[in-house]
């Protein structure tokens, strides 16, 4: 009898044991799923996010001294007359200004073409890196040419690098990269490389630290230019036999030339190669205000040129040479105007 009651107990506190077994365990998958909802909803709230709540922006530039700074300083006021506060930032160049966008710490920046590109596909200047998933195109400045500044007055193209002192810009940057894989391409050895802003080269060069500067920028650069007008160094580009070489290794370049007088004592065109600066947006800019912005920009071209004359170039037809992804934005911008959208720049959001 005992034994009876004692079993019966047993079952009953197995029972009980059971139950609140599954209590708890409803009560801790009612939690799961409230953590769900919330990650759900925090999301939403995301996407849904007002252009109006967007207030700031940094603009991912180069070095000072170097076209792509002025372009981002005369972007600023375009940004601050649809409300958002901007700033020009200073970089190493494209390459940074890729990672800076794919990393999230930038939300726009001018970048070469070239260098978004190869980027996206985590090759040449990106070879081992995984391929970039945040940048979004908007619109092309000018194109970045290829040139190089020396003291030297017999140099006609870039065997003038043969045996100097070169510098190709910031460490990293896309000029420092561009022309170092340029030279390899040519098999034109300098004596060395060294690293430094543009806006040191007029110092540099007088002072005989450096026989020649090389880049990738936009036209006029102020560097060129001060150092064109006040050491009269003489500037110089790819020619048409080295250009060729390059484009069969580097095929994102495109013949170019820098038109005469783009530079004090200029008086002839500069054959060399070209690959477009581009604004470029991270995804996580809101359509809205990309939109706004598109149509600001174009509409305020002729203030752009005064604090910038590269912006000359800029035109509503190059969005044919964009082959990176738009930006929804711009896009919807673009679609607006009439334009036709390359199969390669169409949006992928």
């Amino acid at each position: 009898m005992k034994k009876s009651k004692f079993l019966a107990l047993l079952l009953v506190m197995v029972m009980l044991v059971s139950a609140l077994t599954a209590c708890g365990g409803k009560e801790n998958t009612n939690k799961a799923d409230g953590g769900n909802a919330a990650e759900t909803n925090t999301e939403e709230a995301k996407e849904e996010t007002p252009a109006s709540d967007f207030t700031s922006i940094g603009i991912g530039t180069a070095s000072i001294g170097g076209a792509l700074y002025a372009a981002g300083g005369a972007l600023v006021n375009v940004w601050n007359e649809i409300g958002v506060t901007a700033s020009a930032e200073v970089t190493g160049g494209s390459i940074q200004n890729v990672n800076l966008i794919e990393s999230g710490e930038m939300l726009s920046a001018i970048i070469s073409q070239g260098t978004a590109y190869q980027s996206s596909l985590g090759e040449g200047l990106f070879e081992g890196q995984e391929p970039t998933k945040k940048l979004r195109a908007g619109f092309c400045i000018q194109p970045a040419y290829m040139h190089a500044w020396t003291m030297d007055q017999s140099a006609k193209d870039y065997t003038a690098f043969e045996g100097k002192i070169a510098c190709g810009g910031p460490a990293g940057g896309t000029s420092d990269q561009y022309t170092k894989n340029v030279l390899e391409i040519l098999e034109i050895k300098p004596e060395k490389f060294v690293n430094a802003a543009f806006s040191d080269s007029p110092n540099m060069l007088r002072d005989n630290l450096v026989g020649i500067f090389g880049s990738s920028m936009g036209t006029p650069a102020s560097a060129v230019s001060e150092c064109a007008n006040t050491l009269d160094a003489k500037i110089i580009g790819i020619s048409r036999e080295q250009g060729k070489k390059v484009i069969e290794k580097m095929p994102f370049f495109m013949e170019g030339a820098i038109p005469a007088g783009t530079y004090p004592n200029q008086d002839e065109d500069i054959e060399t190669l070209a690959d477009y600066n581009v604004y470029f947006f991270s995804d996580d800019v809101p359509e809205e205000v990309v939109y706004n912005f598109m149509k600001k920009v174009f509409e305020s071209k002729e203030s752009l040129v005064q604090a910038f004359a590269g912006f000359e170039t800029m035109d509503i037809e190059l969005v044919d040479s964009i082959v990176m992804p738009l930006h929804k934005g711009a896009y919807k911008f673009y679609e607006e105007m009439g334009m036709e959208i390359p199969e390669a720049a169409m949006p992928i959001d």
